[in-house]
């Protein structure tokens, strides 16, 4: 969560060709850590191993049968923000526009369009901002006063904040099943597993992204299946061409109508084995609009 509201510094300039800015985000994520949050042992098990793992929290290292605790919880604070610079400059006596737009910085992945992530979580549970660059140019043509023709590139980044020393522990509690004519009793029993030395964050050269080509069987007839696939977004990118045309504009009003196609792909990070998982869509828009006179 923001600690405070974003905070954003902007200086624009309009000299007479052109307009230029130049603007700066501030912003400050807070989460509360729990240091002893996961811990635990596999000694109170319903068959414990000949030799009992257990994880204990750094704070109370002696306790032989830790749980989780609040104890020595804390407050981490990141300051992260960007920078960035817009310019837009008419050419050819007006009929051409050129536009471009950038913002670079940590943890403003989410004033994109993409909606990139702003943070990850070390190991510890102290937040990693992530660092990222937004990108937009644009040209618009200007052949006559009814139509507009416009091309657009636009593209967002991420780099990788991946660690390794996640801890995940799952208890299974199996409730005892009372006797019946055909069977016997089944007592309660309690299992603890552990993954030691995980690897998490954003962009982890080891994630597993086997099943990001595949369609896995569903669940149901309507839920989807769930396969092995990190799918941390590298880089989004999308490229669109198309047209306004002023059909009519006067004191009626204004019509217009217009045509659009865009190109964009998906890239993710390469995970373990080299494989990158990528998506590609193609897309059409059409509009309509009556402007009110």
């Amino acid at each position: 969560m923001n600690k405070v509201p974003d905070i954003w510094f902007k200086a624009a300039l309009d000299p007479g060709w052109g307009h230029y800015e130049l603007f700066g985000i501030v912003s400050t994520f807070r989460n509360r850590v729990y240091p002893c949050g996961v811990v635990g042992s596999n000694s109170a098990d319903t068959t414990p191993p000949a030799t009992p793992t257990t994880v204990n929290c750094a704070l109370d290292p002696a306790n032989p049968n830790p749980k989780p605790s609040s104890l020595g919880a804390f407050n981490d604070t990141r300051t992260g923000g960007g920078v960035g610079a817009v310019l837009r400059v008419p050419l050819f006596a007006k009929k051409l526009d050129v536009g471009m737009k950038g913002l670079a910085g940590d943890g403003v992945g989410r004033y994109g369009a993409a909606q990139l992530s702003d943070l990850t979580f070390r190991p510890d549970g102290t937040a990693a901002l992530i660092r990222t660059a937004h990108g937009l140019g644009t040209i618009e043509f200007h052949p006559n006063a009814k139509l507009d023709v416009y091309l657009n590139y636009g593209a967002e980044y991420a780099w990788r904040a991946a660690y390794q020393g996640y801890t995940g522990i799952t208890i299974t509690n199996t409730p005892a099943v009372p006797a019946t004519g055909t069977s016997p009793a089944i007592p309660k029993t309690t299992a603890t597993t552990f993954k030691l030395n995980q690897i998490g964050g954003y962009g982890s050269p080891f994630a597993n992204n086997t099943n990001c080509g595949v369609e896995p069987a569903p669940g149901g007839t309507s839920a989807p299946g769930a396969g092995s696939c990190a799918g941390d977004i590298r880089v989004i990118q999308e490229g669109t061409l198309g047209f306004w045309h002023k059909m009519y504009q006067g004191p009626k009003g204004g019509v217009r109508w217009g045509l659009q196609y865009s190109y964009i792909t998906k890239s993710g990070w390469s995970g373990a084995g080299g494989i990158q998982p990528k998506a590609v869509d193609n897309m059409v828009f059409t509009s309509f609009r009556y402007y009110l006179p």
